[in-house]
């Protein structure tokens, strides 16, 4: 580096080069990505995302997500906000990170698809407004670069107040025949968490 006149240090054509390069891992590589997100309804807008490439995850029972737990991640953001004393934000107003609809993307490796668990406040709404359900397609295709042929699946376990602070019983929700059956498990991944909604 060398200093100008006014003492303020400048990079020379390889020093650019090599700041450039210690960023890059950090840039959106355009790869699909598997995580967790809140839906605010209001502002039809996605936050409190965490996310990971899809080829990085570790499967399990022929499943693959990102290891964060919505639970925790809350209570860090809570936590946070209170020490801020940032009482305009969510993380600070609601305790429960299960009042607030969410989400969580997977990799089914059988069929090397894409799908996004959520519960039914898809099609029911959250504190009387309505889910536009094309418009969250949209945000979570950009935001987790997602094909656009990714499919929701409807699970109680995303219903809003549900969680891991309820004891685990399987819950049956009405079949179709066009409908499959897959676990989405926010944690276990085990598979015998109830029935689910596939939404193609």
């Amino acid at each position: 580096m060398t200093k100008d006149n006014n003492g303020i240090n400048h990079t020379n054509g390889e020093e650019h080069l090599s700041l450039v390069d210690s960023m890059s891992p950090f840039l959106d590589n355009g790869k699909p990505k598997l995580g967790i997100f809140w839906y605010d309804a209001a502002s039809q807008s996605l936050f409190g995302v965490e996310k990971m490439d899809a080829e990085q995850a570790t499967f399990i029972n022929g499943r693959a997500t990102i290891s964060a737990v919505p639970k925790t991640y809350w209570q860090k953001q809570h936590h946070r906000a209170e020490a801020k004393g940032d009482t305009r934000s969510i993380f600070y107003q609601e305790h429960n990170y299960t009042l607030i609809p969410r989400g969580r993307i997977f990799l089914d490796k059988a069929t090397d698809r894409f799908y996004v668990c959520v519960g039914s406040w898809l099609h029911e709404g959250v504190a009387g407004l309505k889910v536009d359900a094309e418009k969250l397609h949209e945000l979570i295709e950009d935001e987790f670069n997602l094909p656009v042929d990714f499919e929701f699946v409807i699970d109680y376990h995303w219903d809003l107040g549900h969680g891991w602070s309820e004891p685990h019983e399987i819950h049956p929700h009405p079949q179709r025949a066009d409908q499959r059956r897959v676990a989405c498990d926010d944690m276990s991944l085990d598979g015998d968490d109830g029935q689910i909604e596939v939404l193609g």
